[in-house]
């Protein structure tokens, strides 16, 4: 499970389960929050299933493509 840091919780005592509102929580405040290569790869994969704006989208996706080259 991808975890959520404390510091975008301020509604929740915990994260919800779901994996798509964890990952809608870090792209709100992505790359702040998010960057590390097991986060990068979910919110990749799970890109067009989440609300995001142009910017944070080609964000993710040169993230994602950095750690891909990286390996």
């Amino acid at each position: 499970m991808i975890p959520v840091p404390k510091e975008i919780l301020w509604d929740y005592a915990e994260p919800p389960e779901d994996i798509l509102w964890r990952l809608q929580r870090i792209a709100d405040f992505f790359p702040l929050y998010g960057s590390d290569r097991e986060t990068v790869a979910q919110l990749y994969v799970h890109r067009d299933e989440l609300k995001l704006d142009g910017a944070t989208r080609s964000l993710i996706e040169e993230y994602h493509h950095v750690w891909e080259v990286e390996t």
